[in-house]
């Protein structure tokens, strides 16, 4: 090390004086450190903590202003993306996109007292120009910047690193508050995602255990399911004495015995395998390679983890799920191996890791403890202590191809989710659901990291840019505070990312995160790329097609919606009773459609969204034509749902709710359809501290609307047209039936001057959109002061027609396109040039 610095006339000898000096240290500690490697990664630890004191002397001395500080910054920065491996076709393969894992962690905070109290985050300015070095360069999968997450951080400092993985998605999050308890707060982050304390702790690492090839072993008598090689002598015996091989193809598997083949027998001789495999790799290459310029720079006395790692989590517990939850019958080949696996009841939906469901992540993290369990009983090379991951990186795609068809619907050669991801768009309940389940894996049997790679739309995280790092900030503070370990941002949309897997030589700069580290997309295979596609991508919240999309009648259908106007059922509605029930002796009961933990276009903040089911309008530009019809619950229990039912969802998440007046949405359908059932909702919803909000067509009259207005906060009053007629036509209701919209919002303005009111108006061409209209609209508007905020323009789009052919509907509006986008701006100035403020959302 010395004399690598003395040819760059570097005297290491001497403390550093500067903050050039300082860098120049730490970075040639971590060259020479790279130089001897013979391994895949070298973090860089945690340089913002150590550097700061210097920077922050260089100003004060007048010897350095910010912007050379920062250009210090930017080189070390360059020097970190230029470090490259030499390494094989097949390496390449398993981690695609020549990562380096030079692994910087920023932030974190300090211990405090045994009770942790006094801690405070370590966040300095040097945390902030590492950060914009992506703003300065452009983004890029090296330096791994890994933000220690805290909830003590300053709320700037959170909304500074969501706006930079919102334009970058060059960033992953790491739960501090979970990990400073267990390694203090001098520790760093090696590899991908794995904590250590710096100079302290060394890890051995390992590839990883095939779960899912191991629970194909467990159906076929300890062999390889694709070469019919006898892998497990033990497994082998077992499964012949438990009844399973060539012979049970006419018997489903019994949960019981396959649960206690693999958790019994499977995970144990795994683990004995592991443990002498890694005893057997790591005394090796200490005898052949040993390191000792890294050596030099720990302690004395090194503390060693063994860190193995599992890949096909979710395939396995979703497997398990299966066979527990339905008949699963294997199929096999003339060798007696399966081939695949048949459902008796293919039409049941089973519960999927991803979905905030314990029947299935309480397998997951029984898999975890069990695993880690049967591992810790083995003794380790230099009593090394063993941790395991939930991590693949790439080899998820790799893994996946050498894996025969498993019992959870995936087939031969499918990839596996990546690290402790749920498997692609099987997380059908959300983002909230989706981090929920990740958050359930237990840290203490996975301190090696647990992987959580998310994917969100743009516009899932608010329709103006300017809310987004709000939004995403809410849900990093809501999945740490479950005690989620990890997390990879990206944001983009799908179309980009279709356009860059045709044309890669258009985006050479498009950096994703995937699982523990960041890649130029372009670097990915092209399997690999696909597989990318695959994933889940949160968006925003819509009305998802339910059961009840093939049902567009039942028998308490109402075929004329204007018969259902101010006269339905008091059963159902309560529209003309003042008789409250008491809510400590019966729930009260609605009729829901479906219910979307994660929306943020739909007021302020995170909101949970309750789609309501029945309308009294029949709007030609519907989207959710599937909840229109109007169904008693009390006759159809499918679409009952109770308000205890909506605040155990609303509290369940209340993590994610709580912050940015973040709350509840009640949407449809129509809302005001129900007002006993929203009001018990709203009521309960305010005394959690949540927000409350009504998106309504205004229908009603003022009996049903001072049942819920007391305790609502937002109004998004959606306005059809301004002259009836138009109105009518598009709603496809009675001039006097829209008439009531606008008394609505008067009634809000006279009564309730602490709502926020916000008109939503559907922009359909040469239709909406004239002048006549947007003058009418204007001046409305403006007659609601004090309690109007804005006109939210939604340009007419097409996304609900495929719910019209799957009831066998017609399209109402059929060749009419989708409204231009540039058009939908010239709309908006023209309402702020008549002074009413108009929002529209961003691209």
């Amino acid at each position: 090390l010395l004399i690598m610095a003395d040819s760059h006339g570097v005297d290491l000898r001497k403390p550093a004086k500067n903050f050039r000096e300082a860098a120049q240290a730490l970075w040639l500690g971590h060259t020479a450190a790279l130089k001897e490697q013979d391994g895949a990664a070298m973090s860089a630890g945690r340089w913002d903590a150590f550097l700061d004191i210097y920077a922050e002397q260089d100003l004060a001395d007048g010897v350095a202003m910010e912007q050379d500080i920062q250009e210090v910054v930017d080189d070390l920065v360059l020097k970190m993306r230029c470090v490259r491996h030499v390494r094989t076709p097949e390496y390449n393969e398993l981690f695609t996109g020549d990562p380096t894992w030079v692994t910087l962690a920023l932030g974190g905070a300090t211990e405090g007292n045994e009770e942790g109290a006094g801690s405070k985050s370590m966040v300095t300015k040097t945390t902030y120009r590492f950060l914009h070095s992506l703003s300065n360069l452009g983004p890029s999968p090296e330096p791994n910047l890994t933000v220690l997450w805290s909830k003590l951080h300053p709320e700037s400092f959170k909304q500074y690193c969501a706006k930079v993985s919102i334009d970058t998605s060059s960033i992953q999050y790491e739960n501090d508050d979970l990990m400073r308890p267990i390694y203090g707060s001098d520790y760093a982050v090696a590899c991908c995602v794995s904590a250590m304390r710096v100079g302290t702790d060394m890890q051995f690492f390992g590839a990883r255990t095939n779960l899912a090839k191991l629970l194909l072993m467990v159906f076929n008598g300890g062999k390889d399911e694709i070469e019919g090689t006898l892998l497990s002598e033990p497994l082998a015996k077992a499964c012949e004495a438990a009844g399973i091989g060539p012979d049970d193809k006419n018997k489903p598997l019994d949960y019981e015995t396959v649960s206690k083949l693999y958790f019994d027998v499977a995970l144990p001789w795994m683990a004995e395998l592991y443990a002498d495999t890694m005893n057997v790799i790591h005394y090796s290459h200490d005898v052949t390679s040993y390191e000792d310029l890294q050596m030099a720079l720990h302690n004395s006395n090194v503390h060693h983890f063994m860190a193995f790692g599992i890949a096909g989590l979710s395939v396995v517990a979703d497997s398990l799920a299966a066979i527990k939850y339905d008949d699963i019958y294997p199929v096999r080949d003339e060798r007696g191996l399966t081939i695949g696996f048949e459902r008796r009841h293919p039409e049941k939906v089973l519960p999927t890791f991803g979905n905030d469901n314990n029947h299935v992540d309480d397998i997951a993290v029984k898999i975890c403890d069990k695993f880690h369990q049967e591992l810790s009983k083995h003794e380790l090379y230099k009593d090394a202590m063993a941790t395991l991951s939930v991590l693949t990186i790439t080899s998820n795609v790799v893994y996946g191809k050498s894996t025969g068809s498993t019992p959870d619907g995936r087939v031969m050669g499918e990839p596996f989710a990546p690290g402790a991801n749920p498997m692609h768009n099987r997380d059908k309940n959300g983002a909230i659901a989706s981090l929920s389940s990740v958050a359930k894996l237990p840290y203490n049997s996975c301190m090696d990291g647990i992987s959580n790679t998310f994917c969100l739309t743009p516009t899932a995280l608010g329709k103006k840019t300017v809310e987004r790092p709000k939004n995403l900030v809410s849900l990093l503070d809501g999945y740490f505070g479950k005690m989620g370990h990890h997390i990879n941002i990206n944001v983009l949309n799908r179309e980009l990312l279709e356009d860059a897997h045709l044309h890669p030589d258009k985006y050479p700069d498009l950096t994703i995160r995937v699982s523990g580290y960041a890649v130029r997309f372009n670097q990915l295979t092209p399997e690999q790329r696909e597989e990318v596609l695959k994933r889940t991508m949160h968006g925003s919240a819509i009305a998802s097609n339910s059961h009840l999309s093939s049902i567009p009648h039942c028998e308490c259908f109402a075929d004329n919606p204007t018969s259902v106007d101010l006269a339905l059922s008091p059963t159902l509605f309560d529209d003309e009773s003042d008789v409250e029930e008491d809510p400590e002796v019966a729930p009260v009961i609605g009729s829901v459609h479906s219910l979307e933990t994660f929306s943020s276009n739909d007021g302020p903040g995170i909101r949970c969204l309750v789609f309501l089911q029945g309308c009294s309008k029949r709007c030609k530009f519907c989207s959710n034509p599937e909840t229109q019809c109007i169904i008693d619950p009390f006759k159809c229990p499918e679409v009952a749902m109770s308000d205890r039912d909506v605040v155990g969802v609303l509290k369940k998440y209340e993590h994610f709710l709580s912050p940015n007046d973040g709350g509840v949405t009640f949407s449809g359908g129509e809302p005001l359809l129900q007002p006993t059932f929203v009001k018990s909702v709203f009521e309960k919803a305010k005394d959690m501290g949540l927000t409350t909000c009504l998106d309504t067509s205004g229908h009603g009259n003022p009996r049903i609307w001072s049942k819920v207005l007391p305790q609502t906060d937002y109004v998004m009053l959606c306005i059809k047209g301004m002259d009836l007629k138009l109105a009518s036509f598009i709603s496809g209701v009675s001039e006097e039936n829209n008439k009531r919209a606008r008394e609505l919002a008067k009634y809000i303005r006279d009564n309730y001057k602490n709502i926020k009111l916000s008109l939503r108006w559907v922009l359909m061409k040469d239709t909406t959109d004239t002048d006549k209209e947007l003058k009418a609209l204007a001046s409305f508007a403006k007659e609601l002061s004090p309690v109007f905020t804005h006109v939210e323009l939604l340009p007419y789009h097409v996304l609900g027609k495929e719910k019209y052919e799957m009831m066998n509907l017609e399209y109402p509006l059929a060749g009419m396109e989708t409204y231009d986008y540039q058009d939908a701006v010239e709309v908006k100035e023209k309402l702020e040039s008549m002074g009413v403020q108009a929002i529209l959302a961003d691209h």
